[in-house]
């Protein structure tokens, strides 16, 4: 059944832009690693949804990452309301799939984008930490290829309870940082804004977090991209 709605958005979707002009001719598949040896889950998902597509003055931001990501965007969407029309891409898989920045491109290129929102690393726990490393930055590297007029920001991933996974998470973080730097991005820390030390009380499952904290980080990051968002859209506040 969840196939069923998927395919049938992606249509939907694609009839709706399907006499666009591309925005370029950048192809996703050759910022792709050449080898990965991550193995896939036991089950890869993918949920994407788009607001008011038809509205094309409205500056759009895009918001990617995971399960994190799809529990903050409603707050983060209704935050933003009048200012900004949102699209979500949200998945599993792992930045070093090879299929991922192909997926990606298929939502991607249905608009323009103001603000795009970047998050890669809950499911990134055991894939090797350089191939990590290299898809992450092949993947910035592709973002601004593809959306060069995009003001992007690099999403840190969020605390987990479990101690093992946790130093995975904060370093992948580090990488994350690392490549913001190289590539002069902005980032939105949201393991800092989260704050473990505090999360006993905000996760639902030592990974998820309650409605409470969703909206808090859903409203944060909005106002991140909001200060990001055309002069003429910010003063219509």
């Amino acid at each position: 059944m969840k196939t069923l709605v998927l395919t049938t958005l992606f249509c939907c979707c694609t009839a709706v832009f399907s006499g666009e002009k591309a925005e370029n001719t950048v192809d996703a598949r050759d910022y792709r690693l050449k080898h990965s040896s991550r193995v896939r889950e036991n089950m890869e998902w993918t949920t994407f949804f788009a607001t008011n597509l038809a509205d094309r003055k409205t500056p759009r931001a895009f918001f990617i990452g995971d399960s994190i990501c799809r529990d903050y965007i409603t707050p983060a969407a209704r935050a933003l309301r009048g200012t900004a029309n949102c699209t979500h891409w949200t998945s599993s898989r792992c930045v070093t799939d090879p299929l991922y920045l192909p997926e990606l491109e298929v939502f991607l290129s249905l608009g323009s984008h103001a603000v795009i929102c970047f998050n890669n690393g809950l499911h990134s726990q055991y894939t090797n930490p350089g191939e990590y490393e290299n898809a992450y930055r092949k993947a910035v590297h592709y973002l601004k290829a593809k959306c060069p007029d995009a003001k992007i920001i690099l999403v840190t991933s969020t605390p987990v309870k479990a101690d093992a996974f946790n130093a995975a998470v904060v370093r992948m973080n580090r990488t994350v940082e690392k490549i913001a730097k190289e590539e002069q991005l902005e980032v939105f820390d949201a393991y800092s804004f989260m704050n473990r030390a505090e999360c006993s009380s905000k996760w639902r499952d030592g990974v998820h977090y309650n409605q409470e904290a969703n909206t808090s980080l859903g409203r944060k990051i909005a106002e991140t991209v909001r200060q990001h968002l055309p002069a003429e859209t910010q003063k219509a506040q």
